[in-house]
C-alpha cells in the first residue's frame, strides 16, 4: 500500500470516541448554544412599571431616540421642570448584562451613550431613573 493510499483509507475511517467524551461533548454543545442565545426581549423597569421591548428595536434606534421613548412611556409630570422653558427630564439607564465578563459588570451597570447598539445585545433589563434638573440646580444654588 502506498502512503497517499494510506492517508486516504485513514481519513475515511470513522473516528471511535468513548461513549463518556462524545456524552461530554454533547453535553457542552448544548450548554454552549444555550449559553449562547438571548432572549429577543428586553425587560424595562422604571418605578413601578415594567414594560418588554424588542431587543432589534431598541438595537435599531439610536441612544437619543430610546431616551426620548422612555420619557414618552414612563415619565411623570412631576419629571418635567418647567419655568420660562421646558426642559426634559435627565435620564440615567442602568443595564444588567445577560453574559458577564468578570466582576466589573456583576449588577446594573450604567450605559453609555456611545456603543448603545452593542450594549443593548447584551442586556436582559434595563432600570430607567429620572432625575430631574430642577433638584440638582436648587442644590447647585443654595451651596452658593
Amino acid at each position: 500500500m502506498s502512503r497517499m493510499e494510506s492517508v486516504q483509507q485513514s481519513s475515511q475511517a470513522p473516528i471511535s470516541l468513548p461513549g463518556d467524551v462524545v456524552s461530554a461533548l454533547h453535553t457542552l454543545h448544548e450548554f454552549v448554544a444555550t449559553a449562547m442565545s438571548i432572549p429577543p426581549q428586553i425587560i424595562v423597569t422604571c418605578r413601578d412599571d415594567k414594560r418588554a421591548f424588542g431587543r432589534a428595536a431598541l438595537q435599531a434606534m439610536s441612544y437619543r431616540k430610546a431616551v426620548d421613548m422612555f420619557i414618552t412611556r414612563f415619565a411623570t409630570k412631576e419629571d418635567w421642570w418647567i419655568s420660562e422653558y421646558r426642559y426634559k427630564p435627565e435620564v440615567t439607564i442602568y443595564g444588567r448584562f445577560y453574559r458577564q465578563h468578570g466582576e466589573e459588570d456583576e449588577g446594573m451597570v450604567i450605559l453609555d451613550e456611545r456603543g448603545w447598539s452593542e450594549l443593548v445585545g447584551n442586556v436582559v433589563k434595563l432600570t430607567i431613573v429620572f432625575t430631574s434638573l430642577k433638584f440638582s440646580v436648587t442644590a447647585q444654588s443654595s451651596k452658593a
